[in-house]
């Protein structure tokens, strides 16, 4: 029987780890330095909690990184080190939303160890893993994640070469992300104007499909605006790397960074992650002035 190691069970991971021990699959993490959040969720999928990044390394044949951008080359520096402690060489799987640039970094921290290494990203909402979300993976070796995990995990291959899959999750999340901080841009105007119920009829009219994405999309902003504006900061990263325009992708990481900054989730505990609405971002935005100037 397959074991996968999980860092870290968060949103995402803890809804990965729930559908591969659905699956028959035996995972296993651990929470050292880990939130009291994160052990609730991890509680909450019954994944199996070790002492160490040591001990995951000597039990797992795979493990997937799944972690803020920032933490990326961290956690890939402490895997080598545990494989180096242990010999044993279990798959890397890095499914961050980090830049290509920052994938190959990865890529040179394992090298050395002589551990299997896959760029992948992960696309879809983390609440419904097996139904909406989409692994897409990259490297050399892509094929073995899907032979071995692609009837639980939605699997699609982007090529033999590292940095594609982070590639992809850089420009598709640049959408969505910029919709959302123009949006709260605009409706943040219309609110000092007087005339934010009359706009957003008007964008639900013209823009149905849109503004359906945006319904549940936004309100996942209180908790993770500040994460998103890092991976903004990837994606211009990325663009600006290999020559192109990075201006919409700066705009949308300063936005969403103002939006961080107000830490709504904390303030208003009584939500807590899944209470809020659309309106409720976009009024909390317009009271606090957070993208005023002077605000």
């Amino acid at each position: 029987m397959q074991t996968v190691g999980i860092l870290y069970p968060g949103d995402m991971g803890h809804g990965v780890g729930r559908v591969l021990l659905e699956d028959g699959f035996n995972v296993v993490t651990t929470l050292v330095g880990r939130s009291e959040r994160t052990r609730r969720l991890c509680a909450s999928a019954a994944i199996s909690v070790l002492d160490s990044m040591t001990e995951m390394v000597h039990r797992a044949d795979m493990i997937l990184s799944i972690i803020p951008p920032t933490a990326a080359t961290t956690v890939a520096t402490d895997f080598a080190a545990a494989v180096q402690e242990t010999g044993r060489t279990p798959v890397f799987v890095d499914a961050n939303a980090i830049s290509p640039m920052t994938a190959q970094e990865v890529g040179t921290i394992i090298a050395p160890t002589g551990a299997p290494y896959l760029d992948a990203c992960i696309v879809g909402p983390a609440r419904d893993v097996r139904g909406r979300c989409i692994f897409y993976v990259s490297g050399p070796q892509a094929r073995l994640f899907e032979e071995q995990y692609g009837k639980s995990l939605r699997t699609h291959l982007l090529g033999e070469q590292i940095g594609q899959a982070s590639a992809f999750k850089m420009v598709f999340s640049g959408l969505n992300k910029g919709l959302a901080a123009l949006l709260y841009e605009l409706t943040s105007a219309a609110q000092d104007f007087g005339f934010l119920d009359e706009l957003l009829l008007r964008y639900k009219a013209l823009l149905p499909g849109v503004m359906e994405a945006l319904e549940w999309l936004v309100p996942t902003y209180p908790m993770h605006a500040a994460r998103r504006a890092d991976e903004m900061a990837e994606l211009a990263e990325t663009l600006e790397h290999y020559g192109f325009s990075s201006v919409m992708a700066r705009g949308t990481q300063q936005t969403l960074g103002a939006v961080g900054q107000l830490r709504l989730a904390e303030r208003d505990p009584e939500r807590g992650e899944h209470g809020w609405t659309l309106r409720d971002v976009v009024d909390a935005l317009a009271r606090e002035g957070a993208l005023k100037k002077g605000g």
